[in-house]
């Protein structure tokens, strides 16, 4: 079954509670046990999405409107998929990234782009830019908000954060990877709040929402 991790997982923390509510486990099996129940965690995270809704898709669907982007517009009959990061990240974006480029080979043909919005807009200049979404594929664009501030607004009307960690222009920032679907009119219709992905289940998700949505515009 597709929630069998999470019922291991639950089972394992329970386990837990209960041996450390009687005494009769000793601090070294509690580790071992916390650890199995975080491994059994980390097994779950692909499904994880899917198991918060009941709509069908594997990601987390929604409809409510997205913020507008000056200077871009998603495919009018397609579909966007934004995600906000920056290049200097070492973490999170580099796994989104290789994901976005599996889906884009996935979805090769379709209406679908994929949206690179930068929240460090200080050091990823626009010829940066230019060369890395050159290397990830056709399909990429980019959106360079013009401070970190204005960039930091942005993400937290898409229910994203970025914080950064110090106040000079090479300081980390921290920041949720997740993946924002939006169709031509900015409406988020799908979350991906994890980049620990089942990208064949991504891609079905995509697929069927584009076949809705030209469904719709052609009655």
């Amino acid at each position: 079954m597709r929630n069998a991790p999470i019922a291991r997982f639950q089972t394992s923390l329970q386990t837990c509670a209960d041996l450390s509510r009687t005494g009769k486990v000793n601090r070294k099996t509690t580790s071992i046990l916390l650890f199995a129940a975080a491994f059994l965690l980390a097994l779950a995270l692909p499904v994880m999405p899917s198991l918060l809704n009941n709509s069908g898709f594997y990601g987390m669907a929604i409809d409510e409107p997205g913020e507008n982007l000056d200077g871009y517009q998603p495919p009018q009959n397609g579909l966007s998929v934004i995600f906000f990061g920056y290049r200097q990240c070492g973490t999170v974006c580099p796994v989104q990234l290789v994901n976005l480029m599996e889906l884009s080979q996935l979805l090769d043909g379709t209406e679908i782009e994929f949206l690179f919005v930068t929240l460090d807009p200080e050091n990823d200049t626009p010829e940066v830019l230019d060369q890395t979404m050159e290397s990830l594929g056709q399909a990429f664009k980019y959106y360079r908000p013009e401070t970190h501030r204005a960039a930091q607004k942005l993400a937290s009307a898409y229910n994203d954060f970025a914080v950064k960690q110090g106040s000079s222009e090479d300081d980390l920032i921290a920041h949720s990877a997740h993946l924002h679907v939006v169709t031509g009119e900015f409406r988020r219709r799908l979350v991906y709040t994890t980049p620990d992905l089942n990208l064949k289940l991504v891609e079905q998700d995509l697929r069927r929402l584009l076949k809705d949505k030209n469904s719709e515009s052609s009655t």
